[in-house]
Parts: structure tokens; C-alpha cells; sequence
């Protein structure tokens, strides 16, 4: 089956990523698989919100120092994933994928220094 990218912005990849997701029953902590300028994918044990729910994200890059907190979205995407944990094998998660609200000026400058190349960033200055 052949899947066409959804997404308008491209997709950077995280090194080193984390994302709290602030659900009203209990937090989830998941890993950033990937950003760009509208949302982003990440995993995690659970993920039992179901698509088009509203979430609060607090989203730590940790490899660019960056630090996002109560970032609004949405829940667009969801399906399972199997992530490789060295000596367990295959863990079965949920990978999520969130589209963000419109984002705080402060968020949105923070997100396109991750986001665009540096010749870019500094061209548009």
C-alpha cells in the first residue's frame, strides 16, 4: 500500500525528543519521532484519546535545548508501532500524530529556529 505525505511542511527528524502529553485522566510521556511547522508524530504506551480530541503538550527537544510548554492540538492520526528495546525485542505502542494549534509568537519563532535550515532562518531576518 503506497501512503501519501499529508503534511504540507516537511519533516525534520528528533534526535533526542520528548513529549508530554497533558490528558484530564493521566499524563503520558512519549518520544518525538519527528516536527515540522504544524505538527508532530511521536510514541507512546498508550494513547486512548481518540482522533480529533483536544490536547495540552508540553514538548522538550532536548539535542536543541528547546522547551515548548502547554502547546495546544489536536489529535489527527493514531496507529501501532512497534519500537525496538534493546535485550526486550519488539514493544508494541501507539504512535500519534498531533497537528498544532495556532501557536503563541514566542512558540513560533522557537519552532521555525528547529524547523527551517540556518540559511533560511537567517535570510528572512
Amino acid at each position: 500500500m503506497v501512503t501519501s505525505e499529508r503534511r504540507k511542511n516537511k519533516r525534520q527528524q528528533v534526535k533526542k525528543g520528548i513529549a508530554g502529553l497533558l490528558t484530564p485522566d493521566i499524563p503520558q510521556v512519549g518520544k518525538i519521532l519527528d516536527i515540522s511547522a504544524d505538527g508532530l508524530s511521536f510514541v507512546c504506551r498508550e494513547c486512548d484519546l481518540p482522533i480529533n480530541s483536544p490536547v495540552e503538550m508540553d514538548i522538550l527537544i532536548m539535542d536543541k535545548d528547546l522547551f515548548f510548554p502547554n502547546v495546544s492540538c489536536v489529535i489527527v492520526a493514531k496507529s501501532v508501532y512497534y519500537d525496538e528495546v534493546i535485550n526486550c525485542g519488539p514493544i508494541r505502542m501507539k504512535r500519534c500524530g498531533v497537528k498544532f494549534n495556532p501557536l503563541k509568537a514566542h512558540q513560533r519563532l522557537k519552532l521555525n529556529s528547529l524547523i527551517l535550515p540556518e540559511k533560511n532562518l537567517n535570510a528572512s531576518l
